[in-house]
């Protein structure tokens, strides 16, 4: 579904992000990107999504393939359309409006099927039926992780890409978080990439890990092959 072939990418055209990476998500897979901060996930998502221009980043090698379409200096919109959501870090929504305001806003650019979305996301978060009516500022912060990966589901994508979920939540709601990741892939069939420092619920649930150091490739693994231990030694070398 999702091929990165020697990927490079940077800031302010000097500071060096990624260096010629290989990166791959097949269909149907949870693929886990892991690393210590600084490694080069958000960049990864986010130049497959096309955000790094906006970032004063660039792509300056390489090619993001995504269902035989060349993503290369693709408008964010433009992407989304194809069927690629990236949640990132922050939870990203509007404060000050409802619940349901913040959904609605979020299926702007595909409005068929509407209905029927709103009514999988609320399955799936029940809590943001409890809230549907009142502002998303008033949420805690897991449940604002969850809004927003519902309004990443409100877009009907193809691939959902994860930018460090569990950041700031507790065990309890980091635990329901990657509950719902394991059941959109069990039940819709759905690819998700999810990049995470170390998440052992992730590597239970995750068919492929890549691990980032430096912008670089340092192991691309089946998560029976990698260890707590292996990835502690990666993180300090």
């Amino acid at each position: 579904m999702l091929e990165i072939k020697n990927l490079s990418a940077r800031y302010d055209a000097v500071i060096s992000a990624l260096e010629k990476l290989d990166f791959e998500v097949p269909e149907g897979r949870i693929v886990a990107v892991l690393g210590p901060n600084g490694a080069g996930k958000s960049t990864l998502l986010k130049a497959v999504a096309g955000m790094l221009p906006f970032e004063q980043g660039e792509i300056c090698e390489g090619r993001v393939i995504f269902d035989r379409l060349l993503l290369n200096g693709k408008h964010p919109a433009t992407i989304t359309r194809r069927g690629i959501a990236l949640v990132q870090d922050g939870r990203q929504c509007f404060r000050n409006l409802t619940v349901g305001e913040n959904l609605k806003a979020a299926s702007f650019q595909t409005p068929k099927g509407n209905a029927e979305r709103l009514k999988l996301v609320l399955a799936y978060f029940p809590i943001l039926e409890e809230f549907f009516d009142r502002p998303a500022g008033l949420m805690s912060g897991g449940q604002l992780q969850m809004l927003v990966i519902g309004m990443a589901l409100m877009l009907q994508p193809k691939l959902l890409m994860l930018d460090e979920p569990s950041l700031g939540l507790s065990p309890v709601m980091v635990q329901a978080v990657f509950e719902v990741v394991e059941r959109l892939h069990r039940d819709l069939g759905m690819s998700v990439v999810v990049a995470e420092q170390t998440v052992p619920r992730l590597m239970e649930i995750a068919h492929d890990i890549y691990v980032l150091s430096r912008g670089r490739l340092a192991l691309h693994a089946p998560p029976h092959d990698v260890s707590q231990e292996r990835l502690h030694d990666l993180y300090l070398s």
